[in-house]
C-alpha cells in the first residue's frame, strides 16, 4: 500500500509539473527576469564588454562599477577680468591662482605625456557649456562678493575667511577637480572614491525623498535617479562653505544652490556628464559646466596617497608669517 502510494504521488507531481512547464518557461522570459542561475549571470557579469557596448547590471541599469579618469566639470569663465575684476581695481588674478598657460601635443595632450589608450576622440564638451560666450551672469550680490573675494585673498590674505579652502586641505566642494575616481554601485546606491584627497559621494537611487532643509551638510543631499541610461543626481541642503571652483577667485557658493548633475553613460569606455549651477544669489540664470569620464590604462591604478601633507607653506607663503 506504501509503495503504491509513492508511484502514485510521483506520477502527480510529474503531471503537475508537465502542467506548469510552459507557465514557468513564459515567467522566466518576461522582462526584468534573468534566464541564467546565479552563478552564470554573476559570470556574466565578470566578462569584459565588447568596446562600444553599455555594461548592465541584473536590474537593466547601466554598470559604471570599475576605476575612471574625470575631465572638465570646472567654471573655465571668459573675460574675467572685463567682467568681474577690473572694474573694482583688480586688475588680474593674485600671483600663484589660476591655472595659467598649458603647453600641449597633438590632440591637446600635454607634449610630456602620451595619450592614454581610451581617452575619447573627438573629445566630448569640456568646462561651461550655457552661457556659450562663457561670460559668468553675475547678480549684483553676487558680483560684489566676487570682487571683494578677489581683492583680498592674497597676498597677503585679509583673514582665513578669503582663503580658498584646498590651502587648508579641504576640498573645495564634492564634485570639483578631476582625475582618478573610482565607482562602486549597488541596487539603490551609487558611491564615487575620489584619488584627490580621498574624498567621496554617495548618491541614493532607492526613490527616497531629500532630507528637511534645515538639516545642512558640506556635501549636501543627494538623490538620484535613472533615466534610461542617464544616472541623474539632485544635491541640495548645502551649507554654502564650498566654492565653485579650485585655484581661482571664485568665493562660497551660497546656501541657495542646487547642484543637477546628468552623468550619460555613453558606452563601457565613455561617460559624459554636465552640471547645472542654479543658485539665485550669485546667477541671474542657471550656468551649466561638461565634462567626462573615461577608463584609465590597462594596469593603471588610483594613487594610494595624492593628499595635502605636513609641512605645506601655502598659508606661510599666503600670510607671510
Amino acid at each position: 500500500m506504501r509503495k503504491r502510494f509513492v508511484v502514485t504521488g510521483v506520477a502527480v507531481v510529474a503531471a503537475v509539473t508537465a502542467l506548469l512547464t510552459p507557465t514557468l518557461h513564459a515567467a522566466r522570459q518576461s522582462p526584468g527576469t534573468s534566464t541564467k542561475d546565479p552563478k552564470a549571470q554573476a559570470k556574466a557579469e565578470k566578462a569584459p564588454a565588447k568596446p562600444g557596448t553599455i555594461k548592465r547590471l541584473p536590474d537593466g541599469t547601466p554598470d559604471i562599477r570599475g576605476t575612471w579618469t574625470k575631465v572638465g566639470g570646472g567654471l573655465n569663465e571668459a573675460k574675467p577680468l572685463e567682467t568681474a575684476l577690473k572694474p573694482f581695481g583688480v586688475l588680474a588674478e593674485p600671483q600663484g591662482f589660476g591655472q595659467g598657460q598649458v603647453t600641449a601635443g597633438p590632440g591637446g595632450v600635454p607634449a610630456t605625456r602620451r595619450a592614454p589608450k581610451w581617452l575619447p576622440e573627438p573629445r566630448p564638451p569640456s568646462g561651461i557649456v550655457d552661457p556659450p560666450d562663457r561670460v559668468l551672469p553675475y547678480t549684483p550680490e553676487g558680483l560684489a562678493l566676487r570682487q571683494d573675494y578677489a581683492k583680498n585673498m592674497c597676498c597677503p590674505a585679509k583673514s582665513l575667511d578669503y582663503l580658498e579652502l584646498s590651502m587648508r586641505c579641504i576640498p573645495p566642494a564634492p564634485w570639483a577637480g578631476g582625475g582618478g575616481v573610482q565607482i562602486l554601485q549597488r541596487p539603490g546606491e551609487v558611491a564615487l572614491l575620489f584619488e584627490s584627497n580621498h574624498t567621496s559621494r554617495v548618491f541614493y537611487t532607492d526613490g527616497r525623498p531629500h532630507l528637511n532643509s534645515s538639516m545642512r551638510f558640506f556635501g549636501g543631499d543627494s538623490i538620484g535617479r535613472w533615466e534610461g541610461d542617464t544616472l541623474v543626481v539632485e544635491t541640495s541642503n548645502l551649507d554654502g562653505r564650498g566654492h565653485f571652483a579650485v585655484g581661482a577667485t571664485f568665493p562660497p557658493f551660497s546656501k541657495a544652490l542646487r547642484l543637477t548633475e546628468r552623468f550619460a553613460v555613453v558606452s563601457d569606455k565613455l561617460i559624459t556628464y554636465e552640471l547645472t549651477y542654479d543658485d539665485p544669489k550669485t546667477f541671474t540664470r542657471p550656468v551649466k559646466s561638461a565634462g567626462y569620464f573615461y577608463p584609465p590604462d590597462e594596469g593603471d591604478e588610483l594613487a594610494p596617497e595624492v593628499t595635502c601633507h605636513e609641512g605645506s607653506y601655502a598659508l606661510q607663503n599666503t600670510f607671510g608669517f
